[in-house]
């Protein structure tokens, strides 16, 4: 396998302590250097061996093949587009984009130029999934009524930014910040990848709590009817304490219940809740996983040589961008649901 010359837009904490220290576990790949708009952040990736520049064009010329681009969602277009017009690859921290005619422009531009395109949704490859997966294909629960995953947190998540580079970010929707971006991305790729059935009605909410900074949302829930009669159903909430369970699963013959530290439980019919014997169980998920990022970056180094497959399509990353705009349509109609017409690609009519 050829060996990747790997660029990085973007020099935020997310790359520091999650990417980098694991692409350097990975002999597919050679860091070719860092494109970042801040001083002290280039700085920094000096002092960690790497090459730095304040230009993407001067990371572009310095030889990578593919970058990774790892800045704040509002700009991955725009990055994104200008790497695939100069015949390179691209991987892209999620979201893919802010929304999803961003994303489908982004597939015509990988079409033209003959760019690869993959995103980092790691969480489809955590234990929790694994556990559930399980569970459903041993059919324990009979015929599935619904699905419900949650994601509460207290904060934003703010305090992770860099103070170099405007580090409430995260808060504020002209930088592409808010519960839906950031961690409803997560829970929709999460839905979608567990293929129940088609989505024929959305109904949503999203709201700014009172407390909150900024003007980006910070509680979003959604319910997804599918055509074989199954609700699925997401909550995000940046405003909770109260972090578990993240997954509740519905069957006909009993009820499924997974914490965020891989602990699972079935509550049968008639039954006592039992402890789901699994060799993920009591495994925590959490962004550094070397088995979640070797499936994404070893798919996309296998891809660059012309070996295997995507583990993570720009397909399904614009997939899970058509149901976030769906979400917002509903939230902005205010109504009891908004339809979906059968085999149409449903976009929003605003911004994000």
């Amino acid at each position: 396998m050829k060996q990747v010359n790997l660029g990085i837009a973007g020099f935020g904490r997310i790359v520091e302590l999650t990417h980098l220290p694991l692409l350097r576990k990975m002999p597919e790949y050679h860091l070719s250097g860092v494109f970042d708009l801040t001083p002290q952040r280039r700085e920094l990736a000096e002092r960690r061996g790497l090459a730095a520049w304040e230009k993407l064009d001067e990371l572009l010329d310095g030889g990578a093949d593919a970058v990774l681009i790892a800045t704040p969602p509002r700009s991955h277009y725009a990055i994104a587009s200008e790497v695939l017009r100069r015949g390179k690859h691209v991987l892209i921290e999620k979201p893919v984009t802010v929304n999803a005619e961003e994303a489908m422009l982004l597939r015509e531009l990988s079409h033209k130029h003959g760019g690869i395109v993959t995103v980092f949704h790691n969480k489809r490859f955590d234990p929790a999934m694994a556990i559930l997966k399980e569970v459903l294909q041993s059919g324990k629960l009979g015929r599935i009524q619904f699905v419900e995953r949650r994601h509460h947190q207290f904060g934003s998540g703010a305090s992770f930014g860099v103070q170099s580079f405007r580090p409430s970010w995260r808060e504020e929707s002209a930088y592409g910040g808010g519960a839906l971006l950031d961690w409803g991305v997560h829970l929709i790729d999460q839905l979608l990848h567990l293929k129940l059935g088609s989505r024929t009605s959305i109904t949503a909410m999203i709201h700014r709590l009172r407390f909150g900074k900024g003007d980006a949302e910070d509680c979003v829930t959604a319910h997804m009817e599918l055509d074989n009669g199954i609700l699925l159903m997401l909550n995000i909430h940046f405003g909770s304490h109260a972090a578990d369970p993240q997954w509740i699963v519905g069957g006909e013959f009993g009820t499924l219940r997974i914490t965020g530290q891989g602990e699972a439980v079935l509550q049968l019919e008639n039954g006592p809740p039992n402890p789901v014997p699994s060799a993920y169980s009591g495994k925590k998920s959490y962004r550094g996983d070397m088995d979640a990022v070797r499936h994404i970056y070893g798919s996309f180094a296998a891809k660059l040589s012309g070996e295997g497959e995507l583990a993570v399509t720009l397909e399904e990353a614009i997939e899970g961008m058509i149901v976030m705009d769906e979400i917002r349509a509903s939230a902005a109609q205010g109504d009891s649901g908004h339809c979906l017409a059968a085999g149409v690609e449903s976009l929003s009519q605003g911004a994000v």
